[in-house]
């Protein structure tokens, strides 16, 4: 299978580009970024391919945002590779997310391909090519870049629309077709950068160890360095590490003492001192109503026997349907399937194991459960 490619500079092959997009039922897309110092992804080159031509579209040269045109088209299906980074960039470059939008990754653990299987394996696996992936992090950002580099952009989108065209019709001689649809709709919205500020505490775990004024002030604290962090477009370590969060939380005294203790690097708690001696003083301004509600402690003791043999019910499944256990059932879904009857009264499916996934394993789980218990 050739490699053509044409790498795009100017207004002109730009728009040549975009009158054959306009009319195209299908897209394969792939970006290459840069994301070591920054808090967002710099974009530094956009590879799309119709099935008939490849574009390598240099942004740092373009004014790329016509592109956003195609990435809102309905009418075209953009096919990705694992794309939860790719979204971040897309969302960054030009203020909006490609939909519809296919994942190649997804449709192989529906395919018997295994879960989280990587380009090159589905290339080999589907095309009988070898692709090298030495070029991942190289500086898509330094200019000129290299037909090495430019070859390797190239085979991400070619390669990836042939991929897609097979696996669509693997697709067509299952049953599947609705269910992948399905997830690939509900591919996450939850992009951490854009991700309201105020909801960034959420993330960290074991929460029931804080009371509400403690959450409240976890919750002033880390908005605050996520909106710094989005400010200065800076990652969020390099403004405040997250166990240092934790810590001021857990201090009872703010001077500068108090936050040097909590592992704040003195050039840091001269610069930032004041900021979070305030946060913490405003922290206690709150009225008790205005407070986060306390995270409750989960005191249902987990049957370990009990979730290893839901899952063996899961793995028979998934081997019966041809698809990737991980994909159809998580350990924490069955933890919340257990923990439910504590709640309830009666085992009740989570929202995890709804739409089609309850009538796959979801039904049977249960069925399980029941005859336990009989």
């Amino acid at each position: 299978m050739s490699l053509e490619y044409q790498y795009v500079t100017d207004g002109v092959g730009l728009n040549k580009a975009m009158n054959i997009f306009r009319n195209a039922d299908v897209l394969a897309l792939d970006t290459e970024f840069v994301r070591t110092r920054t808090y967002y992804p710099e974009l530094g080159l956009l590879q799309v391919s119709d099935g008939e031509h490849c574009f390598l579209f240099d942004p740092l040269i373009l004014d790329l945002n016509i592109f956003s045109e195609i990435l809102l088209n309905k009418n075209t299906t953009k096919v990705l590779h694992s794309c939860s980074e790719d979204l971040e960039v897309f969302q960054h470059a030009f203020g909006v997310l490609p939909r519809p939008i296919y994942d190649t990754q997804i449709s192989s653990s529906f395919l018997g391909l295994g879960f989280s299987v990587s380009y090159q394996t589905l290339v080999e696996h589907y095309l009988s090519l070898r692709i090298e992936k030495d070029q991942t992090r190289s500086n898509w950002l330094a200019r000129p870049l290299s037909k090495r580099q430019l070859d390797y952009a190239a085979q991400d989108v070619v390669y990836l629309y042939e991929v897609y065209k097979i696996q669509q019709s693997a697709i067509n001689e299952t049953h599947k077709a609705d269910w992948i649809i399905s997830d690939l709709e509900k591919i996450s919205f939850d992009i951490p950068t854009i991700t309201p500020a105020e909801n960034y505490y959420l993330k960290i775990g074991n929460l029931s160890r804080f009371s509400r004024r403690q959450l409240n002030l976890l919750k002033l604290l880390f908005a605050w360095r996520e909106k710094k962090a989005r400010t200065k477009n800076r990652p969020r370590n390099r403004i405040i590490e997250q166990k240092i969060l934790v810590n001021i939380v857990k201090e009872k005294s703010i001077d500068d003492a108090g936050l040097l203790r909590a592992g704040l690097p003195n050039s840091q708690v001269k610069k930032y001192g004041s900021e979070l001696r305030y946060l913490v003083s405003f922290n206690d301004s709150f009225e008790e109503d205005e407070l986060p509600p306390e995270v409750l402690r989960a005191n249902v003791k987990i049957d370990n026997k009990k979730v290893r043999m839901l899952q063996g019910v899961v793995e028979d499944r998934a081997k019966e349907e041809g698809i990737a256990s991980e994909l159809l059932c998580r350990k924490k879904s069955l933890e919340a399937l257990l923990k439910s009857k504590e709640v309830s009264g009666e085992y009740q499916l989570p929202e995890s194991l709804l739409g089609w996934r309850e009538g796959v394993v979801g039904k049977h789980l249960l069925a399980f459960l029941e005859g336990e218990e009989k």
